[in-house]
């Protein structure tokens, strides 16, 4: 789980330096692992496809503007392949936002190979699924799905929690929460968490993520790649 790619070496919780990019996507290769896409794992969990080895699924939250500008290059590079999650009220801003960020226009979006990149759902305007109801969320996921439409944006019918947040602590809440994902045809949602998923996948609408952050260093990534959050904390 990525989030802001910087060019200059700027680093931060959410923000991976370019060359720390290239370095873990040099390891990936060199470890032979196999990047996919929303769509591969979506056949795999629906149609029983078969992964190839090792697969790794790279998703980037958000859709900030440099997901274009400085990963996809490296994307193209080292032939991975990147899963963005979008957020309509950001795209709509077209360029710098009040908080300072930039994201993704359409014509970036537009540019990018869709053999390469794929996009997914992450809330309409980034409220945390834990704080709103059931109908509330409903309301959600389906003004996100009908806006990416209306901006004429493929998207795969996979979903990121804001904030990885979602009621886990009331069952009965729970239960509504994944009711409202199945009734709109969510086949994939991803939490964070910071543990490898095990295939076949435990619980499609629980995927664990591993939260890469920019001012970790390479051996925590390689660590967290390997095993998770149990070694995590040590590194």
């Amino acid at each position: 789980m990525y989030h802001k790619i910087s060019a200059d070496g700027y680093n931060d919780y959410l923000t991976v330096p370019a060359a720390a990019l290239e370095a873990q996507f040099k390891y990936l290769v060199n470890e032979n692992y196999s990047p996919i896409s929303f769509s591969d794992l979506v056949k795999h969990v629906r149609c029983g496809k078969t992964l190839p080895a090792k697969p790794v699924l790279i998703t980037f939250d958000d859709g900030y503007r440099d997901n274009y500008t400085v990963m996809y290059p490296l994307l193209k590079k080292y032939g991975m392949k990147a899963n963005i999650f979008l957020v309509p009220s950001f795209l709509e801003q077209q360029g710098s936002a009040a908080n300072g960020e930039e994201y993704l226009s359409l014509h970036d979006i537009q540019a990018m190979d869709r053999q390469l990149v794929e996009y997914g759902l992450h809330s309409f305007d980034h409220k945390s699924y834990k704080m709103l109801s059931a109908a509330e969320i409903d309301m959600d996921i389906a003004k996100t799905k009908a806006r990416l439409i209306t901006m004429n944006i493929p998207f795969q019918p996979c979903l990121a929690f804001p904030y990885g947040a979602f009621p886990k602590r009331n069952p009965a809440k729970l239960a509504a929460f994944f009711n409202v994902l199945t009734e709109n045809k969510v086949a994939l949602a991803f939490r964070i968490g910071n543990r490898l998923n095990e295939l076949p996948l435990e619980n499609p609408l629980l995927i664990q993520r591993l939260d890469i952050r920019g001012n970790d260093p390479f051996e925590k990534f390689t660590s967290l790649l390997r095993r998770g959050k149990s070694i995590m904390d040590k590194v």
